[in-house]
């Protein structure tokens, strides 16, 4: 499916059809994104479009002037709402508390597949309007995302043909921060994916009877890497981001389940990127993933904004843009860390085949690490590994020494100390000789960590620069 987005328009012309082209075909239409979606549903491509309307949009007393070559073809119902809500001051204050129901009215609205009212930036018909060009692209972000978890699109087109520049700015950011949530959740994604167009008609100028292009093919691209965007504060998984929870969600006190839920999610995501990371796959297998409640916390992260953001429309609350991209971007490389480890069967074991760890992680061709492009990873872990658990004893190796019951690694490799070493650990790929234990079944060897060391882990890598 495909997704168009573009901003809404009241202005000269608005209700004119227009004849656009598209791919060497003419539509006539009020909007070119109108024209486009029409163009792909005559191959059989299923399309929506999205406008994007600015709540000052009504706020226009020359759409009431007869006169005015703007208001042609405005229907006269419609003519109405737009003066009632310049006429009547209790009329105003309702449009301005719910503009949602009056959009709903404008014709345009009628042939969409859906709209959404956002925020203005300037002073319109005596009325400031307060915003900030970040909290306007983070409104139109959470309508793409919410839009995707709900029925998920293939192809997005950003339509930049109308609207002023602050808001097609906007809608460009948005698409872009939308397409970086997508990459982060979809690494093992290397084709296929997503893909986010840019689109526009030749200026729509005088002569009106002419045939406009429609532009179409100019993808947009953005770069993504394996990174955390935000370090915990604390070295313990029940609150090492209850201070960027809180930074996030405020000190209101019927918020406190939201932040835990937020501070759990925050928290174990860093702490899964961290072990990958640091090249630590045993841990992958001993600590359990959410899945469900990443998709919770992000549907309630939105709920949040929306009603923090709308509760006025002549201002906003002065959200942090910053906090926000960060909190849904931790979100997505949770997620996206949670799908590679489902299509590697990896979750939560008593215990771990060493084979299984060779064949997920050791593999060239078909190691975990390729989908995070941590090449040194899979090289580095393979000469660990082999150290380990492969080296003949003769040249110093455990493999024949390994018991049919489960030891501690200290009783088959010396060391000098019983304390685990937090250095040791993370350059010994998580094997750290003090906090595995060991065992052999036939000619199969499993490993796990000692449930007495699982805290001092959690310290270990939520500590850790990854």
């Amino acid at each position: 499916m495909k997704l168009i987005y573009q901003i809404g328009r009241l202005e000269r012309g608005a209700f004119n059809p227009i004849k656009f082209e598209v791919h060497g075909k003419v539509y006539e239409a009020l909007l070119s994104s109108f024209a486009l979606r029409q163009s792909f549903l005559e191959n059989q491509q299923g399309s929506k479009v999205i406008l994007i309307y600015p709540v000052s949009l009504f706020l226009n007393s020359s759409l009431l002037n007869e006169k005015a070559t703007q208001t042609q073809n405005i229907p006269a119902e419609f003519k109405k709402v737009i003066e009632s809500i310049l006429s009547n001051k209790n009329e105003l204050s309702n449009y301005l508390s719910n503009p949602c129901s009056y959009f709903d009215k404008h014709p345009h609205s009628k042939e969409a597949d859906g709209f959404i009212v956002i925020h203005s930036i300037g002073q319109y018909e005596g009325i400031k309007f307060s915003a900030t060009l970040e909290e306007l692209i983070l409104e139109i972000f959470i309508d793409m995302v919410k839009r995707y978890q709900d029925e998920p699109f293939s192809e997005l087109y950003l339509d930049i043909s109308s609207g002023h520049n602050i808001y097609t700015s906007a809608l460009l950011e948005a698409g872009r921060l939308f397409l970086t949530f997508y990459k982060l959740q979809n690494f093992n994604l290397k084709e296929n994916g997503l893909k986010v167009f840019i689109t526009f008609s030749d200026p729509i100028v005088a002569p009106y009877n002419r045939t406009f292009q429609i532009h179409k093919d100019f993808c947009l691209e953005v770069k993504t890497f394996f990174s955390f965007p935000e370090k915990p504060t604390e070295k313990k998984l029940d609150n090492a981001y209850s201070k960027f929870a809180k930074d996030l969600v405020g000190e209101d006190k019927e918020l406190r389940p939201f932040k835990r839920q937020l501070n759990e999610l925050f928290s174990y995501g860093y702490f899964f990127y961290s072990a990958i990371k640091n090249n630590c796959p045993l841990v992958l297998y001993t600590w359990e993933y959410q899945e469900e409640e990443i998709d919770k916390g992000i549907a309630d992260l939105i709920n949040f904004v929306k009603q923090r953001l709308y509760s006025n429309y002549q201002s906003t609350p002065g959200l942090k843009f910053d906090l926000f991209r960060k909190a849904f971007l931790m979100l997505s490389i949770y997620k996206g860390i949670v799908k590679v480890l489902k299509k590697y069967k990896i979750f939560k074991k008593e215990e771990v085949e060493i084979e299984e760890l060779a064949r997920n992680f050791r593999d060239e061709n078909q190691s975990f690490y390729n989908c995070f492009e941590l090449k040194q990873n899979r090289e580095y872990f393979s000469h660990e590994f082999s150290n380990t658990f492969e080296r003949e004893g003769e040249r110093g190796g455990i493999k024949d020494k390994i018991p049919e019951h489960y030891v501690p690694l200290r009783d088959l490799i010396p060391g000098e100390s019983d304390e685990i070493n937090p250095r040791n650990f993370l350059a010994h790929c998580g094997f750290e000789r003090n906090c595995v234990y060991v065992r052999r079944q036939g000619a199969q060897i499993f490993v796990k960590y000692g449930s007495e060391v699982l805290s001092r882990i959690e310290e270990i890598l939520l500590s850790s620069k990854a």
